[in-house]
Formats: structure tokens, sequence, C-alpha cells
């Protein structure tokens, strides 16, 4: 039976587990008592629960912030017999062979195993000693099936229980980007064509590699099947390694110099190596044997770009600050570029890649857009290798006319004439109240019709696409090119012009999509409405969002129902309330807008307010009248 700990429930709900906590002594939800789900046994200390039981629990409390728990849960109850190494040995076979795993024996998946790695490059000695329990295999079925693909199962697991267990340690995002924009820098200058990045057993080089697009190769096996999985293509073992990566992030002072020395004294004439960890050790002050032994790494002269990453990039520790070093075999540079990008407002990595290109081409009289020249002869006398704030001299450039544009594009907006709204009404000589019918009515009188929205992973999203995924709420205002969207959700439905997308939870809401061909990310659902409705979409909509915000279904939701032709007049009106509001939303931004411009261009002494009526604004000629 799989089961679930505290922590998995907490990050199933995607909530803190102290939250969990407080779930499990506060029954009470919104005055009605909700009891917690009831352990079911006691593993090494833990208290584990039915998954059912929680799945259930989070759906009828409403607590947490994930409406996809009955897809997640099967992919964060891990089976007690698992093992991290075994589930992603498993999904590697199941990503080289592309059958599911319930039901095999272990001698027909070491017999496909040697048919897709007769080399045993990957994984066939792994999978040869692995008995997997039914249990496990059963649990990597269920997670392939609530992922998004093998990646997304493998990115679950690394981040889940097993990967706790295991202590897996990785970066930002934003953290993966900068780096992989440096290795990209570092293949063109290699010459590209061929070069693949010699990668050590941690999954940050896996990640960055994946990112750069770079081919990899390692000795360890545990990076290869992972490679695998995501898709990072394995180099030719037996091509000379011109472009490596270290890791030493979490590692203790003395060991990231150890690290560190054998990376530079090893590095043959013309070869780089990129080296991550902490700026505590890479790039700030140090004092007595420490120093000794960084001043002895950097007389080597291999050391061509010294940067101090921004903090928040480590996600174990977002307060500390990492450094990456990008040495060059034989370089001889007695003054390496340094810069500190977390004293930088914003972070271009094209720009960050293109400082480390001009250190590895030694062009010293290039202007850098973070970094600058240091002096190895300060840095060895007890110095920081990179000055906190240090970074390159800057010419500010006056450019007045900017300033201008942006004042007269806001008030090409704002000065514009507002076209007035009048609605206009008198007394209904008919009855005196709407009657009312429940959208389940209109469904079973065959008015109305339920649409259900589909999971869609915007990871995939286009912002120059074309297919838009509703509500916004939901999916950020992500598009998808049309090619993608079809290819990936052919099945999904789309949105009529005047469908009402809407939402039960967690509170009722309701958008009209007056255009028509979105796709719609669940939980979302759509109603469509047919001609003999007596409804309007705008009003369904607009009844909708005036609902109490308590847990009912939407069958039970009543909304009005009135004649044709009163209904047709209501549209219409409530259109023109529509576009009235987006007309006050566009004069607002622009207001925002030319408040900014103002502000920005006077106090740059750009520009001034002491000018003649005709001067600036679209509104002049009138105030001179």
């Amino acid at each position: 039976m799989p089961t679930m700990t505290l922590q998995d429930m907490a990050d199933l709900a995607k909530v803190r587990r102290a939250v969990v906590s407080t779930w499990r002594n506060r029954p009470l939800v919104r005055g009605v008592s909700h009891p917690f789900p009831t352990v079911i046994e006691r593993v090494d200390g833990q208290d584990r629960f039915d998954v059912a039981d929680v799945v259930e629990y989070l759906k009828r409390t409403g607590r947490g912030n994930n409406p996809d728990v009955v897809d997640d849960a099967p992919a964060i109850a891990v089976p007690i017999e698992a093992a991290r190494e075994d589930v992603v040995t498993l999904l590697a076979w199941h990503v080289l062979t592309g059958e599911d795993l319930a039901g095999t024996s272990h001698a027909y998946r070491v017999r496909r195993a040697a048919e897709c790695d007769p080399d045993d490059r990957i994984l066939l000695r792994e999978l040869s000693r692995l008995h997997a329990a039914d249990a496990v295999l059963d649990y990597t079925d269920q997670l392939l099936a609530a992922s998004f693909g093998a990646v997304d199962a493998l990115q679950r697991v690394e981040e889940g229980q097993l990967g706790r267990r295991e202590a897996a340690r990785n970066l930002s995002s934003a953290a993966t980007d900068l780096i992989a924009s440096v290795v990209s820098a570092c293949v063109v200058y290699l010459g590209g064509d061929g070069v693949a990045l010699s990668v050590d057993g941690s999954e940050l080089s896996l990640d960055v590699a994946g990112e750069a697009a770079t081919a990899i190769t390692t000795t360890e096996r545990g990076i290869a099947r992972r490679a695998l999985i995501r898709g990072v293509q394995l180099g030719e073992p037996s091509r000379p390694t011109l472009l490596s990566f270290t890791s030493v992030i979490g590692r203790e002072p003395a060991d990231v110099l150890d690290a560190v020395d054998n990376v530079v004294l090893d590095l043959d004439a013309g070869h780089i190596a990129i080296v991550v960890g902490p700026a505590s050790i890479l790039a700030d002050d140090l004092t007595g044997p420490l120093q000794g032994r960084r001043a002895s790494v950097l007389r080597v002269e291999n050391v061509v770009a010294a940067l101090r990453l921004p903090r928040g990039y480590w996600r174990e520790a977002h307060r500390q600050s990492l450094a990456l070093w990008v040495c060059l075999g034989d370089a001889r540079r007695q003054r390496p570029v340094v810069g500190d990008l977390c004293a930088a407002d914003t972070i271009a990595n094209d720009d960050v890649a293109a400082d480390v290109a001009a250190a590895l081409s030694g062009e010293s009289g290039r202007a850098f857009r973070y970094g600058r020249l240091g002096d190895v002869s300060t840095i060895l006398a007890g110095g920081a290798l990179v000055p906190r704030g240090v970074q390159p001299p800057r010419i500010r450039l006056l450019n007045t006319g900017n300033h201008v544009e942006a004042v007269h594009a806001a008030t090409l907006t704002t000065s514009a004439p507002l076209e007035p709204l009048d609605v206009l009404v008198q007394p209904s000589p008919g009855r005196l109240q709407v009657a009312q019918r429940s959208l389940g009515q209109l469904r079973a009188d065959g008015k109305l019709t339920l649409k259900r929205g589909n999971r869609i992973d915007l990871a995939f999203a286009d912002p120059n696409g074309t297919v838009n995924v509703l509500p916004e709420p939901v999916s950020g205002a992500a598009r998808f090119d049309p090619v993608d969207a079809e290819s990936r959700y052919p099945r999904s439905a789309r949105t009529n012009p005047g469908d009402v997308v809407f939402v039960e939870h967690p509170r009722p809401q309701a958008w009209v999509d007056v255009r028509g061909g979105s796709m719609v990310a669940s939980p979302a659902r759509i109603l469509r409405l047919e001609a003999t409705a007596e409804i309007g979409p705008r009003l369904l909509a607009a009844a909708i969002n005036r609902l109490p915000a308590t847990p009912s279904e939407w069958q039970s939701w009543s909304v009005p129902v009135m004649t044709g032709a009163e209904a047709q007049r209501l549209e219409e009106a409530l259109a023109e309330v529509d576009a009235f509001e987006v007309e006050l939303r566009q004069r607002a931004a622009a207001a925002k807008d030319l408040a900014s411009a103002l502000i920005d261009g006077v106090a740059a002494g750009a520009l001034t307010l002491d000018a003649a009526p005709m001067t600036v604004g679209a509104a002049a000629p009138q105030r001179g009248n």
C-alpha cells in the first residue's frame, strides 16, 4: 500500500512542512471539522499515511496550493523499498526500451538491457544486479504516468523524498543558465564542433551541459544514465578532453582548495576548466594557511576569469554567494578578469559570456560589461581575488530623445478623448423577478455543454505563440506555437468564440473567451452555451463571478434566465461595459508610464517642464487655448 510522510504531504500540497503540522493540530476548516488522516504505520521514527486518505483530505478541505493533487500523488508516494539510484536505473531502462516495468521479470529486463546497451556504457551491469520489488516497478510506472515525460519524472525523483534521502543539492535555474552561457562561450573558443564537456559526478554539471546543448563525457555511470534520460548526448570517450566542469559546492574549505589545485595543475596547454564553488574560498579575502594555498594555485597563472555570482543561486544556502573560475592551460595571465555580479543591477548572460570570451582571448583593451582586469600581485599579497562591488568603469551617455519619446507615447493615450459610457434603461412593465436556473438544469436541458481542460506543461510555452492558454491566473498568460500545441496536445479541447472558462476553487471565477481557439489548462473547464440557452456568455461569467466564495459544485450555481431578446440586449450592454473597463485600464497604465517618464527624464537632466504650451505633449495645443 503506497504511503506518505508528513514531508511528502507538504510536497504534494506545495506548502512548507510546518504548515502540515499546523493542519494536523487544527481540524477546523471554515468552521467545519475535517479530521487529519490517520497514521497507518511508523517507519524509522516517521508517521506514514495512506495516499488515498491524504488525497481525499486535501481535496475535501481545499488546503494547500496544488490543484493537481490527484495527478501528482503517485509520483510522491515512494515505496519504502525504493532507492534513488535504483529508480533512476529503471527510468533509464524505460527510456531505452520504451516499455512499462510492471509485470516484467528480472531476466526479461536484463535481456532487453543487453540488447539496448550491448557495450555496457550506461546501465547493463546495474540492471543485472537490481532485483527490484514489484512495488518499486509499479511506483516507477506510476511516476512516469504522473509526469510530463521521463525528464520530469527524473526531476521529481531528484527533488522529492528519494533526493532528500541522498541529500541531493542543486542550483537555481538562473544559476544554471548563467553557467551554461559561460560553457557555450568556452565551446566556441575551442572551435565548437565536436567539443564535449567532461563533467564530474555532480548533477549540476549535467544541468549545465543540458542547458548549453553540449555533449558530455564522464566516468560516472550514474551521470551517464541521467544524461540518457534527459536527452543529453554522450560524447565519444576516445576523443581528447578540451573542456571540463568541476563543482566544489558544499565542500570543506581545505577540500575546495585541494580540488581546485588538482584542476589547475593538471590542465594541459590550451584546455579549459570551469570551476564553481563557494565565493568565501574562490573570491573573498582569505587569511592564514588558506590564503597561502590559494596563492599557490594563482601563481600558476592559469585563472583567466573569476566572477562572484549573485546570492540566491544555491538553493541549499541562498544567502551564500558562489564564485566561478575559468582556467586556461598555460595562459600565463597576471591580470585575470574579475567581476562581482552581486553588484550588477541586471545580469545579461550573453554579456557575461562575452566577458569570458574576451578573457580567454586575452583582449586587455576591451570594454567589459561586468569585469575589469585584476592584479595577481595584489591578490597574492593577501587581498581578495574579486573585491566586493568591483565593476568596470562606466561612461554615462545622455540620451534626451528616449525620455521625450516616452512622454509622448504616454500622452498619446492620456490626452485622447474618453468616450462616455451611457446605457439607457427604463422600468420593466413585466415581471418583477427574473427566473433562476442552475447550470445543472441548463446542461440537462441541452442548453449548455461542459468540456474539461487539460494538464499542460507550460515549460514548452512560446511568448511569440498564437495559441492562448486560459485562464490567465492559471497559465500566467502563456501561449503556444500552433505546431507545438497540435503535436503535444492533439486531443485538447479548444474554445469557441463566446465560450466561458471557469474554475471552482479557491472561489468561483469565470472569463469569456471572445476570440476562441484557446487551450484550457486544468483544473479550469469550458462552458459552451447553445443558441437556446436564453443567457449570454458575459452574463453567465458575471453571474459566476458574483457567487460567494464558499465551497460548492458548479452544477448548483444559479444564473438568471430571460427572454432571448432581453438576453441579447443585456449582452450588448455588458460588451460596452467590458470595452469601457479595458479603455480605463489602458489609460491608468499610460498615466503610470507618464509619471515614470517624467521622473526619470527630469531627474536625469534630460527634460524640463519649463516649456511653452506648443512644445511637448500630445495635448499641448489644447493647453495653449
